[in-house]
């Protein structure tokens, strides 16, 4: 049976019209730089944010959504997310965890959100994308620390320094938050620590070794009308990695070890999850006929999970991609175009294409892109076993289809604009379904589309003020039923304000729309609509600076899209030093 691509195509092209409109309208403004869907933010744009965690700087780019474990891009929670190239992803969660505590905003020099697109390059569970996070480079010596507090028992620590020693520099960095949580058992206790260490020989790159560690514990308050007062879940971490540069190739070999302990002593569960994860990519980029650039990489996995209820497993995969760009000399075109073939143990081969296609002028340019790329099902998804959930060993993957294209200008230095539009279609998506015996399973089944578009604003009022904004269409539907996919809110909007009064005073106002979600498949049960505001402020003198965050500034009621009640207002004061 053919696919009937006319359905999709009218979708696409309706928000077309409709974004072309508003952009005609508002001239909207993209947050950051990059070449079509990349947005790169810089350390000024993100200092300037005055954000505490990873995830509140995120929360700021078009079509992006990130929680303290979580991250989504246009509706897809499988993104990937490296940190000077090692994976951050939790191996243990079930669709893409990211523990976002490995890395501070303080210690950034960019980040690069990669949307709907990666896979080429980065392999396989990047349907929604991908983030590529750089930390400062190591100097002789520095180093930072900071210290906060607030209402609900809240209570943080972290601090890190370098320290140079002839040609090594060593980094070691840690933290402790704790909370007593703002409901039933909603408390939480987290440490994390790290080390880094960097080589660099003479007349070469550095060579850099790092280990990151990080342990959670928690309770799981369940939803309101299913509470769940004696659930606790305790997770931790270690991630190893070692980057080098050798001739024209780069190396990147990582390691991680989780651990997942779910215990609900009213029901009987005492389950663990353990699960390991080995890899070594290897990229490099060519001039062969001096005006085309050509790439190339293979990339080797081994993983394994043991835990409570299940025989140990284990299993291999090897990819190889290819790449080429070529630019047109009469024309500002750009054409790059590459395969990636992915080989594995226990799921179907495959060949995934990636092409992209970027008209480029001194003030805008307009980019269009498609890409494939293959998502796994983890092991959470069919090994671990709960009293309201039973694995299925048998999921297949997912296969994601992305299509997208984007339009930037910036005409004056005070105002740049964008539009970006998109189209994914889904096919064998892994969902969690209630069975006839009231249990809960993932399974393969049925096509999904996630089809719209997002615009952003940014505009410099005056040399103190800056006001960005913007909005995201998402409409995201099971093509078998017709149905809204759950936890899928249609509109998001964002506005910042930015004001600095003065040199040593920033101030920052944040202001949220997310429109109704459904909660459960046949769209009979919603929740409501969200309008939330917060506020951050920081005040620097020599040598430390005086900060402070509300979040839920109205202090409103209102659900995240899986149904948990969210805080109430919140609010930290602190101090952070530099040295």
């Amino acid at each position: 049976m053919m696919y009937d691509f006319a359905k999709p195509i009218q979708a696409f092209l309706r928000a077309y019209y409709c974004l072309f409109c508003l952009f005609l309208l508002f001239a909207s403004v993209a947050l950051g730089d990059g070449e079509g869907d990349a947005i790169i933010l810089t350390a000024e744009e993100i200092r300037a944010m005055n954000a505490l965690k990873i995830g509140d700087v995120l929360n700021n780019v078009p079509g992006v959504k990130a929680g303290d474990s979580s991250v989504s891009i246009h509706g897809s929670t499988k993104v990937k997310v490296f940190v000077d190239g090692r994976p951050i992803n939790d191996p243990t969660s079930s669709h893409g965890g990211i523990n976002w505590d490995f890395v501070s905003p303080d210690d950034v020099e960019t980040i690069e959100v990669l949307r709907g697109k990666g896979g080429l390059v980065y392999g396989q569970d990047a349907a929604g994308g991908v983030i590529l996070i750089t930390t400062r480079t190591l100097r002789r010596f520095s180093g930072n620390a900071k210290v906060y507090g607030g209402n609900y028992g809240t209570r943080d620590a972290a601090a890190s320094v370098n320290v140079a020693a002839g040609r090594f520099i060593i980094g070691v960095n840690g933290g402790y938050e704790s909370s007593d949580g703002y409901k039933i058992n909603n408390d939480k206790e987290r440490s994390q620590a790290g080390v880094k260490l960097s080589y660099t020989p003479e007349g070469n790159s550095p060579v850099l070794f790092s280990v990151d560690y990080l342990r959670d514990e928690r309770g799981s308050s369940g939803l309101p009308d299913y509470p769940t007062p004696y659930s606790r879940k305790e997770t931790r971490s270690t991630v190893y990695a070692l980057q080098a540069n050798i001739l024209d190739f780069a190396s990147s070999t990582h390691y991680n070890d989780g651990y997942r302990h779910n215990t609900d002593p009213s029901k009987g569960l005492d389950k663990i999850l353990k699960v390991y994860k080995f890899g070594q990519d290897i990229t490099g980029a060519f001039n062969i006929t001096g005006k085309d650039d050509h790439g190339a990489g293979i990339s080797f996995a081994w993983d394994g999970a043991t835990g409570t209820g299940f025989e140990d497993q284990e299993e291999h995969s090897v990819s190889l991609f290819v790449s080429q760009s070529y630019s047109f000399p009469r024309y500002p075109l750009t054409l790059a175009a590459g395969l990636r073939g992915n080989f594995h143990s226990n799921f179907e081969n495959s060949i995934n294409p990636e092409i992209k296609v970027i008209y480029k002028k001194p003030n805008w340019r307009v980019t269009t892109a498609y890409g494939r790329t293959d998502n796994l099902p983890s092991f959470y998804q069919r090994y671990n076993e709960t009293s309201s959930t039973r694995p299925n060993p048998d999921l297949e993957m997912e296969q994601a289809d992305n299509l997208s294209l984007s339009f930037f200008t910036d005409p004056h230095p005070d105002l740049s604009a964008s539009i970006s539009l998109f189209f994914n279609r889904l096919t064998d998506r892994i969902t969690r379904i209630t069975t006839d015996d009231g249990m809960g399973e993932y399974q393969n089944f049925g096509e999904v589309h996630y089809i719209g578009g997002d615009m952003a604003v940014s505009w410099q009022v005056s040399e103190t003020a800056k006001i960005k904004s913007s909005y995201t269409y998402l409409k995201a539907e099971d093509q078998d039923t017709g149905m809204f996919i759950p936890g899928k809110a249609e509109h998001a909007v964002e506005i910042d304000i930015y004001w600095q009064p003065t040199a040593t005073l920033s101030l920052v106002l944040t202001g949220n729309y997310l429109s109704k979600v459904y909660r459960n498949k046949s769209n009979t049960r919603t929740l409501p609509e969200r309008k939330i505001m917060d506020f951050r402020a920081d005040r620097s003198f020599s040598g430390f600076s005086i900060f402070c965050e509300i979040e839920n500034l109205m202090d409103e009621t209102y659900y995240y899209a899986d149904g948990l009640l969210a805080p109430p207002l919140t609010w930290v004061l602190g101090v952070s030093i530099q040295i």
